[in-house]
Order: C-alpha cells, then sequence, then structure tokens
C-alpha cells in the first residue's frame, strides 16, 4: 500500500504543536483593550491566519513561540495571558447578591465591586463578623468544636460562584444552633460592545486569587469546611514535630487526636522545659516556635503543631482561636517570650510525653 506524505506549513505546525494554554477570556480581552477589535490584524502581525488565531483564541492551546508572539504584541508577558500574572491592566468588576437563608428572593442585597480586591475585602469582613463563638473549658467535653450545624461552602457552576456561611449563633451552644446560613452569590462582569455589561466565567488570575484568598479566610475561623467540592479538615488530626532547628536531621514526631490532647500536650511541654527564649510563628495551618537555650548550651530546635489530614498527609484548617488556645496553654501569647525553670536540663522528648498519657 502507497505511502501518503502529507506537508504542512510552518504556520499549520505551529497551531499543531498545542503545548501553551493561555486563558482565552484574557486573551480576548487584551486584544480588544489593546486595540484589535478584530481577530485578523493581530493574526496579521504575528504571521499567522485568521483561521488559525481564531484557533488559538477558542481552545486556549498554542505553540510557546507563538505565544510568545502574541504577548509581544499586545504588549504584556506570557503569565499575563496564562492568567498567572494580572500585571498593571484594568482589573475585573464584580456584582454581587447575598441573602439569609428562608428569606423571599426579593430580599436579597445588591452590590457592585470595582476589582476582586473589593469584593474579598467585603467577604473577609462578613466571615469575620459571622465567625462561630468557640467554647471553652476545663475538660475535654466542655471545649468542643465549634457550635454550628452547617459548614461553610464555596462552590462554582458556570459564571456563579457560591460562598454559604453559617450564621453567627450570640449563645455558644450548638443546641441553639437552628442551621442558618448567609450566601453569597457573585459574578465576574465584562463590557461588550453591543451588550454592555454580561456575566463570565472566572479568568484564570481572578480564580487563583480568589480560591487562595477565601481558603485562606475560612482557614482562620473554622475546623472544616468544603471547598470547590474537598471537604477540608473532616478528621483531621495534629502532628507534632520536634527536630534541631539548623540541620532538622534528627527529629520526633507525635500524632494527636484532638485539640484537648495538644492543650494538655502544650501544658506539659512548658513544664518541662529548660531556660530558653521562644519564638513564635503562626500561619493558616501551623504553629512553629523556636526554641533558643538561654545558656546556648545546646543548639536550638524547632517546634512545630501541623493540623493534618491522615489519609492524604495534607495540612487541614486551624482555626485561629484554636492557635490562640494552643498558645494559651505554652503561656506564649507573645511572639518572643522566656520561658523554662532552672530545675529542668534539656527540652523534653516526645516520647516523653506518650508515655506519660499512657501511664
Amino acid at each position: 500500500m502507497p505511502c501518503r506524505l502529507t506537508f504542512i506549513t510552518s504556520e499549520e505546525a505551529n497551531t499543531v504543536a498545542k503545548n501553551f494554554d493561555l486563558d482565552k477570556t484574557i486573551l480576548r480581552e487584551t486584544r480588544k483593550r489593546q486595540g484589535y477589535p478584530k481577530q485578523a490584524p493581530l493574526a496579521l502581525e504575528i504571521g499567522i491566519s485568521r483561521e488559525a488565531y481564531t484557533r488559538i483564541e477558542r481552545s486556549g492551546s498554542t505553540s510557546k513561540r507563538t505565544a510568545q508572539k502574541l504577548a509581544k504584541a499586545l504588549g504584556v508577558s506570557i503569565d499575563y495571558l496564562t492568567g498567572a500574572d494580572k500585571g498593571d491592566l484594568l482589573y475585573s468588576s464584580f456584582y454581587c447578591e447575598f441573602m439569609e437563608s428562608g428569606a423571599p428572593s426579593q430580599q436579597a442585597r445588591r452590590q457592585l465591586f470595582n476589582t476582586e480586591f473589593d469584593l474579598l475585602t467585603f467577604l473577609d469582613q462578613r466571615i469575620y463578623e459571622e465567625r462561630p463563638i468557640r467554647i471553652g473549658g476545663t475538660s475535654a467535653e466542655e471545649y468542643s468544636d465549634f457550635p454550628t450545624t452547617s459548614l461553610p461552602t464555596y462552590s462554582i457552576e458556570g459564571v456563579d460562584c457560591t460562598l454559604t456561611i453559617p450564621l453567627r449563633e450570640e449563645i455558644p451552644d450548638p443546641e441553639s444552633n437552628a442551621g442558618k446560613t448567609l450566601t453569597f452569590t457573585f459574578r465576574e462582569l465584562q463590557h461588550q460592545e453591543k451588550v454592555g455589561l454580561t456575566w463570565k466565567p472566572l479568568t484564570k488570575w481572578a480564580s487563583i486569587y480568589i480560591n487562595k484568598a477565601l481558603s485562606s479566610a475560612l482557614n482562620r475561623y473554622y475546623p472544616e469546611y468544603i471547598f470547590l467540592g474537598e471537604h477540608k479538615g473532616r478528621g483531621a488530626q495534629f502532628l507534632v514535630v520536634l527536630c534541631d532547628d539548623i540541620q532538622k536531621t534528627q527529629s520526633e514526631t507525635l500524632l494527636l487526636e484532638d485539640l484537648w490532647t495538644v492543650r494538655q500536650f502544650s501544658n506539659w511541654f512548658r513544664h518541662n522545659l529548660p531556660p530558653l527564649t521562644a519564638y513564635t510563628i503562626s500561619t493558616d495551618n501551623k504553629l512553629s516556635f523556636e526554641l533558643v537555650p538561654q545558656d546556648g548550651s545546646s543548639a536550638a530546635k524547632r517546634l512545630d503543631v501541623i493540623r493534618v489530614d491522615p489519609e492524604t498527609n495534607t495540612e487541614a484548617p486551624f482555626p485561629a482561636p484554636w492557635q490562640e488556645a494552643v498558645l494559651a496553654a505554652f503561656s506564649w501569647n507573645e511572639k518572643i517570650i522566656k520561658s523554662g525553670a532552672t530545675t529542668n536540663s534539656a527540652v523534653p522528648t516526645l516520647e516523653a510525653f506518650s508515655k506519660a498519657i499512657t501511664a
């Protein structure tokens, strides 16, 4: 059977090698904003046909070489066209509706935001205002999870982005929570010449920024929430890691089931320390301490308390009130504090605590 050779032009070769993904919405809007209302002039400038350019704008895929030509012609970086960097160009506006559960739709409140930064500032403030009241006590039974019967949830469906958070209960009692929620539905806006403002799916950069900011905000106040279909914090435990602060070659680890046990450990650890200076570092899902002996007789150590998902070994939400409870058990409420007693000769091991609670 005879072989048939197919010849393709260099232009077609560039479009066949689709190994670079661009954000289709950003590409289309940047083209129009940078003075190319039609596709043909831009295609001509970068040396491809209008049909080839149409395929790029429709699929978002092209060769790296063509992507570089596009970025140069439009006066932006490749990172901007992929959505990794917003650059110095205009941000999108956002429309948001929000209402309490059970309220009629006509009672929904509506607000416009000039940028995603403005939208996120608003959402962050509302999350803070509705943050749950923490239950405190002197026993594991009295020190329970946050009193809420509904979990915060964030989802995206088409052009709609929806954040639902439980309404704050003024009485810190799980029995009193009726499961009322506050729901925010927001959409990114774009301007079209013939129809004016209309909705569009989140551009890649806006999606990255919004997802990161909302996840961080929910981490600060909730031990569990559902984010884009993933149940974060469910069944999470606490991993304690003690290691040499410089080399980190020798380390001990201890897995603790709940916050109450972590507070027990913190109190025990503090009472068994030699004189040292503790430096505290707090992040979304972790508390870290640098422990520096005051007499310089031994190397500094690092202690990490991390909330983790036991199935995936990834970090889980460690809300600020829980971090504060751990710091209170350490009595380390300052960023830098002196601790320990001269009757203790060395930093205790994690194995010693494990033996103490099982004895």
